[in-house]
């Protein structure tokens, strides 16, 4: 009961009423005392969350709106091109898109250099539908050739020397582009025949020789150097292949078809080969470093006389390792990063000058470093190249001489090339040589083509007629059209089949790649080389 009696005090009816009179009366008073404050705190936060909208960075539904676009169109033209072309294919490699981040096959090539489409042999000089107002775009001319460089001086602008007729990356009487594939196709390749000192034998032997080639094709589309003829070489069917390709392409025949091409499909298969064979990761042809080298020059030139997509992709990654092969002091040798030798050397630096060609990307680091290694083989008394050292050996020396025309535009009036070419290549000559020398023969003939002059006319005139001459000539022979090896010192490691592409690739120089350097121009010329005939 006590206890009962006091809770019942703890809760009585009439303090429980006071008390509720007594808060609601407390609640107005303590409103009105806060009202003030709790205003100016409204419109403080109203301010401050006004200026958080404005200074702060758009949020992810507006980004959303902006980007509600209409989705991109498919290509539907190259849908089509995948279906009909057999060099575009979709199963690549995830590894190898650190070698090849920047290839998008759906956008128009632009790049420095323009090179030619199908053959047309009735097409006026210049690009295949190109707009004939405009002058090419070259790389940045030799030395020489005027001030602006890109093609650019041809407007009466004085040239820094006298050696050069026309000017801003021109050759003779207006055919442009020196130095590239420009002249393998249409009238600038009988422009380049007829101003070069090819002849009528001489085109009638390549002719032979290509015949030659398509016959002895494998059916995969390779070529082997110890293929079915009695003087066999090694095996190196990457090599081989290259070996069968060059020359093809060197006159100007493609995968493309045409009408006038009977070796499209050769080459295609050809191609086809090599793209089989490539490591889609690293880019490597296989074959080592000699079949790469040369592999990589002949993809490259098949991309740059096409500009097939789908060549693009194998040519920059070939072009790719052998960035990646290079060895520090800059040279190639048999392995990926094996201190250079300047055989090795030359044909990956002729590679890389045909990707630039093409439009490739090639660092200009690799180039600088390939200079350093040509001047460490250098013996500067006679401007003769080494093995692997300074030396005046004489097939060594017209690969370094080559190489320092496309590299460091060594040109006609140059000292040192002077210097180099009559104590290293003119005492060699076909008639005088102690014996044949295809490799030489090749590396010096290109020389002399882009020395051009009196020199030229003297060297080509013997070695057309050298080569015209030892050609297989017995129409029964299954040999017919290709050259022996015998006698050369290369035979055992390339057999018939460089033998025979080397020589056809010498009687292409005309215009396999423009030259360089004119050192004449107008009728002057035109005499010179009736008279060289």
């Amino acid at each position: 009961m006590a206890d009962e009696n006091n809770n019942s005090k703890l809760r009585p009816a009439a303090p429980v009423v006071v008390a509720h009179e007594m808060d609601y009366s407390d609640t107005r008073k303590q409103l009105a005392r806060m009202g003030p404050a709790a205003l100016m705190s409204v419109v403080f936060h109203a301010v401050l969350l006004g200026a958080f909208f404005l200074l702060a960075p758009r949020g992810s539904a507006d980004t959303q709106m902006e980007r509600k676009e209409e989705p991109t169109p498919v290509n539907t033209d190259a849908a089509e091109d995948t279906n009909k072309d057999p060099f575009l294919t979709t199963d690549v490699d995830p590894a190898a898109q650190e070698f090849d981040t920047d290839i998008n096959y759906n956008v128009d090539r632009i790049a420095e250099v323009s090179v030619p489409g199908t053959v047309n042999p009735n097409e006026a000089v210049g690009i295949l539908n190109g707009d004939k107002e405009m002058p090419p775009v070259n790389l940045p001319a030799p030395g020489g050739f005027g001030n602006k460089g890109q093609g650019g001086a041809i407007e009466g602008l004085v040239g820094n020397s006298n050696a050069v007729g026309e000017l801003g990356g021109y050759g003779p009487r207006g055919m442009p582009l020196a130095g590239t594939f420009y002249g393998r196709s249409g009238a600038t390749r009988e422009k380049s025949l007829r101003e070069g000192g090819g002849t009528g034998a001489s085109e009638a032997a390549v002719a032979r020789g290509l015949q030659w080639l398509a016959r002895n094709q494998f059916p995969d589309g390779s070529w082997r150097l110890d293929g079915n003829f009695q003087d066999k070489g090694s095996n190196n069917d990457i090599a081989g292949t290259a070996f069968g390709l060059l020359p093809m392409l060197a006159a100007g025949k493609t995968h493309k078809n045409s009408k006038d091409n009977p070796y499209d499909k050769p080459v295609e298969k050809a191609l086809l080969f090599l793209i089989r064979k490539q490591d889609k990761r690293t880019g490597n042809f296989g074959g080592g470093m000699y079949g790469h080298g040369l592999a990589a020059i002949a993809m490259c030139e098949a991309y740059g006389m096409t500009q097939d997509p789908a060549l693009r992709r194998p040519a920059q990654m070939c072009l790719n390792f052998i960035v990646s092969a290079q060895h520090d002091a800059g040279g190639w040798r048999y392995a990926p990063g094996q201190a250079g030798d300047t055989s090795v050397t030359g044909w990956h630096i002729m590679a890389l000058k045909s990707g630039q060609m093409a439009g490739l990307d090639v660092p200009d680091i690799t180039i600088r470093k390939a200079m350093r290694y040509l001047d460490s083989v250098c013996d500067t008394a006679t401007e003769g190249y080494g093995y692997v050292g300074p030396g005046s050996a004489p097939t060594m020396s017209a690969v370094g001489l080559l190489c320092r025309q496309y590299l460091q535009s060594w040109g006609p009036q140059n000292i040192r090339l002077i210097k180099g070419i009559d104590n290293n290549l003119k005492r060699q000559m076909p008639a005088t040589g102690p014996r044949k020398n295809i490799y030489f023969y090749y590396y010096a003939t290109q020389v002399m083509h882009h020395f051009g002059g009196e020199a030229w006319r003297a060297w080509n005139k013997q070695m057309r007629d050298f080569l015209v001459k030892t050609q297989e000539s017995d129409q029964k022979s299954p040999n017919f059209g290709s050259w022996s090896s015998a006698g050369d010192p290369h035979a055992s490691s390339g057999g018939r089949l460089m033998v025979t592409s080397l020589n056809l690739l010498t009687l292409e120089v005309y215009y396999r790649h423009l030259p360089l350097y004119f050192r004449e121009a107008g009728a002057g010329a035109d005499m010179a080389v009736k008279k060289a005939l």
